[in-house]
């Protein structure tokens, strides 16, 4: 699960919200059980707690996005089939997942991938099982292209916690050298229109936010931004660049300042200690699509619960509580393309 944060290189945490912690706001509004999930998330974030179950299932459902961005797995030809086979969730396997997770009292949950959710005309669906069955966290994000106000009111009545649309940008110039394919200007006018439909229903969730992914391309923009959007969403999230896949070189997105000195020495990814993604049915311990190189279970072969028990999960759990990420070379490498070193 991306949170509402900036990822820095000295593991600090530095967050942009309107006027208090978007988790506060949130334990204000669904209560204590959602209190007791953050605090169960803390714990296995700093490395205090393991669990019997993963507190954070992110399903990748599809392949199917309706923009061209040049860097993201979608477009990259290539090497597409490479990460993805085309075999999606469907709706019994999705359930199935689900009704696990609630027997596990599973918290939090994403229906979404690398994809535009909103392609997805049942999305609203897939949200409201989850909620069903007591998911407290739900969230997904999206370019907002596709947001009628016939689909904002399902989201609405969805059960979705947290919604945040992708922009990126502060000017249409920029936007559309990151997205090719949209439209700069309906999307902002369809956020509008969402938060003017949250507001007429008197609907306190899903929390609303905007997504930077800083880049060389748009880190002039970063507090243009900023400044437009902090006192009409309730978070604004700036994402660090990952680059999608391990055989292409993506250093011409990196951001001027995501370039560090050294190479780190006890980098730990909480990952592992807190989700499983799936993706082409394989159960993967983390969201970069590379960690299908380190598979953990395969849906219809294996349960979430026996994948997240697995020795290979124990195993990367331990090295990353040690510190000692450089000893799987899938997680060494990943390290070294998020945090490059400047040359």
């Amino acid at each position: 699960m991306e949170e509402s944060k900036i990822y820095t290189t000295d593991g600090k945490v530095k967050h942009y919200t309107k006027d208090e912690e978007i988790n506060i706001k949130l334990s204000k509004i669904i209560g204590k059980k959602f209190v007791e999930y953050r605090k169960l998330w803390n714990a296995v974030n700093e490395f205090r707690l393991e669990t019997k179950f993963p507190i954070f299932l992110h399903l990748d459902m599809n392949q199917n996005c309706n923009l061209k961005c040049p860097h993201c797995i979608l477009n990259q030809k290539k090497y597409f089939s490479n990460y993805y086979k085309g075999s999606n969730i469907n709706w019994s396997e999705y359930k199935r997942i689900i009704d696990e997770g609630k027997d596990y009292s599973c918290p939090s949950m994403s229906p979404q991938g690398n994809n535009e959710p909103l392609l997805n005309k049942d999305i609203d669906k897939y949200i409201k099982y989850a909620s069903d069955r007591g998911f407290i966290d739900i969230m997904i994000n999206t370019n907002a292209l596709l947001l009628t106000e016939e689909m904002a009111k399902k989201l609405l009545d969805s059960g979705l916690t947290r919604i945040r649309f992708s922009i990126d940008a502060a000017t249409a110039k920029t936007y559309n050298k990151i997205r090719p394919g949209g439209d700069y200007d309906k999307i902002i006018a369809n956020v509008y229109k969402f938060l003017k439909l949250k507001k007429s229903m008197n609907y306190t969730l899903p929390i609303i936010g905007v997504n930077f992914c800083k880049m060389n391309i748009n880190e002039h923009e970063l507090n243009e931004f900023h400044n437009y959007w902090k006192d009409i969403v309730d978070i604004i999230t700036v994402q660090t660049f990952v680059p999608p896949i391990l055989e292409k070189d993506f250093s011409v997105y990196y951001a001027s300042d995501q370039y560090i000195k050294k190479r780190l020495k006890n980098f730990k990814c909480p990952q592992p200690f807190q989700r499983v993604v799936v993706r082409n049915k394989d159960i993967t311990p983390c969201c970069a699509m590379f960690s299908s190189k380190i598979k953990i279970g395969e849906i219809g072969k294996d349960s979430i619960f026996k994948a997240w028990n697995s020795s290979a999960m124990k195993r990367l759990r331990m090295l990353h509580k040690n510190g000692d990420y450089k000893k799987n070379k899938i997680c060494s490498k990943c390290v070294e393309l998020i945090y490059p070193i400047k040359k």
